[in-house]
């Protein structure tokens, strides 16, 4: 980026304008995750007022922060206005003394010999304070962590930033337990029995705290194990009698705001995960308040479980088992002033995600055109009306819409746990400013549920334990949910996974095939693009390599690979679905090439090969309405059936297949070649797919393609992932010296739109020149 269009870029944050998330409420503070351009960070603060500024990220090759985590006090009125500038300069600090927190002891083994102490953390602020523990219901009884350690993450002259942890015991041992079982004939040597808990507080100078608070049940000296009879507590204590007569009498999901003692808490995300019909539980005990979240640990699983056992469901509520693997997080604020504890979020305008690289790996602006919205319309309606509203699973999405189950509460589908998912559905909200709040507890949902935190690898949807999944290992969700929140978890999970996965592909390296069980490179190049972090992008090029050298002679790939048996058997599929997501982390490297470059400049010429080598193939393999689910099976063009031993023909017949991941693979064909033919076919399996009552498409019949089968998570991911990004890269539209600049020639080898094209820029939505 030229240093006129950095400067003007920083000229355009003064007065940037802020619109809120949701609807107008009393507010303490006022927070934006604003994305920053490639410079150093200057002071700027919310609409003047007094402004603290979380780093977070780094553009490659510098200091400078990707994102700034802005949280302004909300003043004395507690507004929220609709539209909240960003302000340069300094502002004076907040009155009032700094928050502090500290640990407290409250219970201490009473064995000198066989020591364990249980503490909570103390949250103070101008005199008031409260007390926070993480503990478990086992048994009847309250079991709180133990083992506690509180550490200063930073402080800053308006915000505190502690991080306090422990363990929480399953059963309480004492000395007479090891007496009885001495040394190694213990039955508790190397046995997990504990969940691991941690509380994630950013103390702010009115008074305002953001929570993140989590059980894990994770692993430290085995695999890790379930734990049964269990649900996760909450406790809080103050300085003033617990037992409040202000509780509600059911925490069933009607209750948002909850005052104890001195501390006003907003609840409005912790009590998603309840219902009437899965309530939680709220009670004041031995000197506590005591939050059930939910009523346990709930997981449909679908096809598998129910044909394994009978019952749709991997874990019903009332079973009181808590998975290995499995966590769930609690995302609350609460007040220690006479502020509101409700924490108001804003996003910037479109525009300005553009020109920060967010919604591209360039900096330009975004492009809407008239034809795509029919598909980016259907691919949001779909996700609205089949996220999981509420309880345990609150904010999951289901695979697709045609595995149903007819349930007293409801219909459910088979789930998806589609972790690039999340990830999608935040681009649109950084595009269109709605959907987001859906959006960030989608990827809570997918981070805490479908995350195998003892293996640090994503479960295979619908699959009891210990049923993990290479190709699903897919953290874009979680990192951008951490770019929003700031959440240290969200990150450490995103890292350890792709760490993770990466290390287990290797371990079957060189295998037969490698398909979607490459897809965890894209997540490698993202961790690059935002932390800035060489090792990553080292981890992405050596996987890239095995990719490409895993592609066949005629430029396909199999389903996935690994292993023998039935698990070898996929590596000998056809499909052009999985040669999309195998080279989608090559396409995230070739993307991140600097302008002008080639890719042999850029010592990436095989990846760029084996991409158009696929294309090539996916030409020549095009049927008339487009592309099949299936091409062949081991060079044959048939399909047995192993269950009945009927024998299909190849390649699948009608209705067609469709995925927009043709569109970024494609688009790619055509850019490199200056060949339109690429891209023209996607463009009409794309019209065929998402247009209503065509009879080649999977929307046969529909009056509405979200009706139509064919369509499921990942289909509606990847429409709102890659066609606008296919539009902002091929119109290219800069913002240099004030003005728009585009490059329509590229845009016409999109094929003919019946819908005009318009940009968002600094100065407001334009049209853009008919494409020829």
């Amino acid at each position: 980026m030229s240093g006129l269009v950095l400067s003007e870029l920083l000229g355009l944050v003064e007065g940037l304008p802020l619109t809120r998330v949701g609807d107008e409420e009393e507010a303490g503070l006022l927070l934006t995750s604003l994305p920053w351009p490639r410079a150093e960070p200057g002071p700027v603060s919310l609409g003047g007022q007094p402004t603290d500024a979380l780093r977070l990220g780094a553009w490659p090759g510098t200091g400078f922060a990707r994102r700034l985590i802005l949280a302004a006090d909300a003043g004395e009125a507690g507004a929220a206005p609709a539209m909240l500038p960003v302000v340069r300069g300094d502002v004076a600090v907040g009155d009032g003394s700094p928050p502090w927190a500290a640990t407290e002891v409250f219970e201490r083994s009473p064995e000198p010999g066989y020591v364990w102490e249980r503490s909570l953390l103390r949250l103070g602020f101008g005199g008031r304070s409260v007390g926070l523990a993480m503990g478990l219901r086992t048994g009847g009884t309250v079991h709180w962590w133990e083992a506690c350690r509180l550490v200063v993450v930073e402080q800053t002259e308006e915000r505190l930033t502690v991080e306090m942890g422990g363990t929480i015991a399953h059963r309480h041992l004492t000395g007479a337990d090891h007496r009885e079982q001495p040394s190694y004939t213990n039955t508790f040597v190397h046995l997990h029995n504990w969940l691991n808990a941690s509380i994630h507080v950013r103390l702010h100078r009115n008074g305002v705290c953001e929570v993140f608070a989590r059980h894990v049940n994770a692993r430290f000296v085995d695999d890790g194990l379930a734990l049964e009879d269990v649900v996760p507590v909450l406790g809080i204590q103050t300085a003033e009698p617990a037992d409040s007569p202000g509780l509600p009498e059911r925490w069933d999901g009607s209750s948002r705001r909850l005052t104890v003692g001195a501390a006003r808490f907003d609840f409005a995300e912790v009590a998603r995960l309840a219902t009437p019909t899965r309530p939680g539980d709220i009670r004041s005990e031995d000197g506590w308040v005591v939050l059930q979240p939910y009523a346990g640990v709930e997981l449909f699983g679908g096809a598998c479980p129910d044909e394994q056992t009978g019952d749709p469901f991997l874990f019903r509520s009332e079973d009181r088992a808590f998975p290995r693997g499995m966590a769930r997080t609690l995302r609350f604020s609460l007040s220690l002033s006479d502020r509101s504890p409700t924490v108001v979020r804003y996003l910037a305008p479109d525009w300005w995600y553009g020109l920060c690289e967010e919604l591209t790996t360039r900096s330009v602006l975004p492009v809407t055109t008239a034809d795509d919205e029919r598909s980016l319309g259907a691919a949001r309606r779909w996700v609205r009306e089949h996220m999981v509203r509420g309880g345990f699973e609150d904010a999951t999405v289901p695979r697709n819409d045609f595995q149903r189950w007819d349930l007293p509460d409801g219909p459910r589908y088979e789930p998806g746990w589609e972790g690039e998912l999340p990830y999608a559905l935040l681009l649109d909200a950084w595009r269109t400013g709605d959907g987001y709040q859906d959006a960030l507890r989608a990827a809570y949902a997918i981070t805490d549920i479908a995350v195998d935190h003892a293996a640090k690898l994503m479960r295979m949807h619908g699959h009891p334990p210990n049923a993990l999944s290479l190709p699903m290992s897919r953290m874009q969700g979680t990192i951008a949910a951490y770019l929003e929140t700031g959440d240290p978890f969200l990150l450490r999970t995103a890292q350890t996974v792709v760490e993770s996965a990466h290390a287990t592909h290797l371990n079957s390296w060189p295998r037969l095939a490698v398909g979607r069980d490459a897809c965890y490179l894209r997540a490698a190049i993202l961790l690059y693009r935002y932390l800035g972090d060489e090792y990553f992008l080292r981890l992405a090029d050596e996987g890239a390599q095995t990719v490409a050298a895993s592609q066949r002679a005629n430029g396909t790939f199999g389903d996935q690979g690994g292993g023998a048996g039935m698990h070898a058997w996929m590596g000998y599929i056809t499909k052009p679905w999985m040669g999309l997501l195998a080279l989608g982390g090559l396409l995230d490297r070739l993307e991140l090439r600097p302008e002008g470059t080639s890719p042999d400049e850029a010592a990436l010429g095989p990846l760029h090969d084996a991409v158009l080598r696929f294309g090539d193939w996916l030409l020549a393999e095009r049927g008339a309405g487009g592309w099949s689910y299936q091409h062949d099976y081991d060079g044959r063009r048939t399909h047995e059936d192993l269950r009945t031993g009927k024998v299909y023909p190849l390649p699948t017949p009608p209705p067609y297949w469709h995925h927009d991941t043709l569109a970024r693979l494609l688009a790619y064909c055509s850019v490199s070649t200056g060949d339109p033919a690429y891209l023209q076919a996607w463009r009409e399996s794309h019209d065929l797919f998402w247009t209503p009552d065509a009879g080649t498409s999977a929307g046969a019949g529909a009056s509405d393609p979200i009706s139509a089968s064919g369509v499921a998570d990942h289909v509606v991911g990847a429409a709102l992932q890659f066609v606008p990004a296919l539009h902002d890269r091929l119109w290219a539209v800069r913002w240099p010296d004030g003005s728009a600049e585009s490059a329509p020639a590229m845009a016409a080898l999109a094929g003919p739109a019946s819908g005009a094209a318009t940009v968002s820029a600094p100065d407001g939505r334009r049209p853009l020149p008919p494409v020829r």
